[in-house]
């Protein structure tokens, strides 16, 4: 699970310039969102190394806005979804939006700029769901290979990233396996719970 969510992290910290993003297209979502990110982590770096939790901050506004988490949130719920109450699905994408926030955020600041290319996929324009692939290297050009999925919201028309796939494992499917049982066995409740806790345990 580590290695998908470093994946993630690294591929949105990717260059060094500002831009506007056109979320009708979604290579240009994986770009942007890239140059955004590490330009913000370049401007904030003195108040991240004297205020770490700082970076909550970097990866709410930078970041989630382009994460389609309540997506993400309500796929890991699978067929428990329809068991739950409107208020429960607040309670748990809200506390699986912080649990990301607080993955991606540990991971980011280890950064060691590591050199991405984003493979564009050009074939999207009457797609709901597309992949884009990354080629990760690392300074001693080990190579990590990376397919990121992007779904297109039927309402808005904007692209947003969902799963990220590494060597075959679906973070999403990973996160769904490990979540699906526990609430079948202890309840939505739990779980809720449960994400609360390893969020709280970030900041300790």
């Amino acid at each position: 699970m580590r290695t998908l969510l470093t994946a993630i992290t690294l591929l949105f910290v990717s260059f060094t310039l500002n831009a506007t993003i056109n979320m009708s297209d979604p290579n240009q979502v994986m770009h942007t969102v890239s140059i955004n990110t590490f330009a913000r982590i370049k401007a904030d770096q003195t108040r991240l190394q004297s205020e770490p939790d700082y970076i909550k901050v970097v990866m709410e506004e930078e970041l989630i806005p382009y994460l389609d988490y309540k997506y993400a949130a309500y796929m890991v719920m699978g067929r428990y979804l329809g068991e739950t109450s409107a208020a429960q699905r607040n309670e748990f994408v809200e506390a699986f939006k912080a649990y990301l926030i607080n993955a991606y955020g540990h991971i980011l600041l280890e950064y060691k700029q590591q050199e991405i290319d984003i493979l564009d996929n050009k074939d999207f324009q009457d797609k709901k769901i597309i992949s884009i692939s990354v080629n990760i290297h690392d300074h001693n050009n080990k190579l990590t290979q990376l397919v990121f999925k992007l779904r297109k919201n039927s309402k808005t028309e904007e692209w947003k990233v969902f799963d990220v796939i590494a060597e075959g494992i679906s973070m999403l499917s990973t996160k769904q396996s490990e979540l699906n049982e526990m609430i079948h066995k202890k309840g939505i409740d739990h779980v809720i719970k449960l994400l609360e806790q390893k969020n709280s345990e970030f900041s300790s």
